[in-house]
């Protein structure tokens, strides 16, 4: 059986994916060649409509300088503008899907997060790959199946 996510050409990103090279992080240069990739038109990028919130939010609370928050969304609408990465509004299917698996877990290990559970929820029902670096999440919720750590994306993917 071939790694997860290694034969699928559609990716669901979870917004810390973005924040990885917004913030020069460890995993910063993966994150950029999944999106320059993705540019090359070799993957399909997806985000629910969240994600540019949760990004936004972020960028609100820990960046001083308005000209560079502005930069970073920026450079974000033109990958949507252009048609590098697509914003899905999560439809009811799609929420359905996300509350039934933030509703499995157990009380000594906690249960997923809701809007965690839509990034994922939105990747198994358009038959793409969840990528994340987040380990909690992807612990509690490995069995679904459809997600990958963004630290563990095989290497021939690009």
């Amino acid at each position: 059986m071939p790694e997860q996510g290694t034969e699928n050409k559609r990716f669901v990103l979870d917004a810390n994916v973005f924040l990885e090279y917004i913030f020069n992080r460890k995993l910063r240069d993966i994150a950029i060649e999944l999106i320059s990739q993705a540019i090359k038109g070799k993957y399909e990028l997806i985000i629910p409509s969240l994600a540019l919130d949760e990004i936004s939010e972020v960028l609100c609370g820990n960046i001083n300088h308005i000209d560079k928050i502005s930069t970073h969304l920026k450079f974000l609408e033109r990958l949507i503008y252009e048609g590098f990465l697509k914003v899905v509004i999560p439809n009811s299917k799609v929420r359905l899907q996300a509350i039934k698996m933030a509703r499995q877990g157990h009380k000594k290990s906690g249960y997923p997060e809701f809007t965690d559970c839509l990034y994922h929820s939105l990747a198994i029902l358009n038959d793409a790959v969840f990528i994340t670096n987040d380990r909690k999440h992807f612990a509690k919720v490995k069995h679904s199946g459809n997600i990958v750590l963004l630290s563990e994306l095989p290497r021939h993917l690009f």
